[in-house]
């Protein structure tokens, strides 16, 4: 999962990806699908429509920005508000916007149960509330949400798991032993980790954990890299779990001058450009995408104020994979 500026700094390097998850078992009483919402209906009047986003790093400057093209095509305004990962942030932003009598809000919700009073207060206020992010639980009660629409994490594990596993089959013999960089704070993180360790195992690899450590803001990734390769001289790879963990590591190897592949989860520009960079260090990313989640999220609050039900209610979107043997997604997402 892809934290403002003492905060916002940190954020640029944090956690992201959202975060943004749903387990599969918890959304099996619920109404799931990997499509986006159907537009079944369009605003009758400009809408306000606020969003609380986790930080301020590239994943959710993409959902600012695919919010606010949507919106402003229907005459509406945004008001967007970061948390910070902190749940009385959260709380007080969530408080601005009820005051602020926003039509719907958008909210990744920054802890699981922690979160549900702002999200309570919202609802009892009248707006129309929909989930984009750390959807599952309660954060998915139709009582509370109107909808939900999130990354399938898992998903973005699997995706770089299988490069990975391609990989040791084809240049470590079938074996090898992987140093973990996680962001268990979040349950999308968890989920990543499980997608990736699962796509290993399909493949038939023998794959050793070494170590498993938190580390995704990028300042503290890259010194916790940096551990890891001096305690660690036979290691084979290493899997981040989010931007922050796959831009450390990949810092961390080139300044040791190493050449041990980092695999990661994730997209920014400066990972797009590790990818393309000669050193061959960073070899496959799993991104999210943050412009179909945001515009799905918005769809669904309009069919919510409109008073349609969403139907599919909670929609998982697919990663993309970036690998830089590849490069057509790498350049279309830098635009090239």
């Amino acid at each position: 999962m892809h934290l403002s500026h003492s905060k916002n700094r940190r954020g640029q390097r944090a956690i992201t990806a959202g975060v943004v998850i749903a387990a599969t078992a918890l959304l099996a009483t619920a109404c799931t699908s990997t499509a986006p919402p159907a537009s079944t209906t369009s605003a009758t009047k400009a809408l306000k429509v606020g969003v609380i986003m986790l930080q301020g790093d590239t994943y959710y400057q993409g959902i600012q920005s695919g919010l606010e093209a949507a919106v402003k095509a229907d005459g509406g305004t945004v008001t967007t508000g970061l948390s910070n990962n902190d749940p009385a942030t959260e709380a007080q932003v969530a408080q601005n916007m009820i005051q602020a009598k926003m039509d719907m809000i958008l909210m990744q919700p920054a802890a699981d149960d922690a979160s549900l009073p702002a999200m309570k207060a919202i609802t009892a206020a009248g707006i129309k509330l929909v989930c984009y992010g750390n959807c599952l639980g309660n954060s998915i009660d139709p009582a509370i949400v109107s909808g939900s629409i999130q990354s399938d994490n898992t998903a973005l594990g699997t995706g770089t798991g299988a490069a990975a596993a391609a990989y040791i089959k084809s240049k470590l013999n079938g074996t090898a032993k992987i140093a973990i960089l996680n962001c268990d704070i979040a349950s999308a993180c968890k989920l990543r980790k499980a997608g990736f360790k699962q796509a290993l195992t399909d493949a038939g690899v023998n794959a050793t954990y070494v170590t498993d450590q938190e580390a995704y803001l990028t300042d503290k990734a890259t010194t916790v890299t940096t551990g890891i390769l001096t305690a660690n001289s036979d290691l084979d790879m290493i899997w981040a779990s989010n931007d922050g963990g796959s831009s450390g590591a990949t810092l961390a190897v080139n300044n040791a001058g190493k050449k041990i592949p980092v695999f990661g989860t994730d997209i920014s520009a400066q990972l797009a450009q590790f990818l393309e960079a000669p050193d061959n260090v960073l070899q496959v990313t799993t991104g999210q995408d943050p412009i179909k989640t945001a515009q799905g999220a918005y769809q669904m609050g309009k069919n919510a104020v409109a008073g349609i039900p969403n139907n599919p209610a909670n929609v998982q979107l697919p990663g993309i994979v970036y690998d830089r043997s590849n490069p057509a997604t790498i350049n279309q997402f830098l635009g090239k």
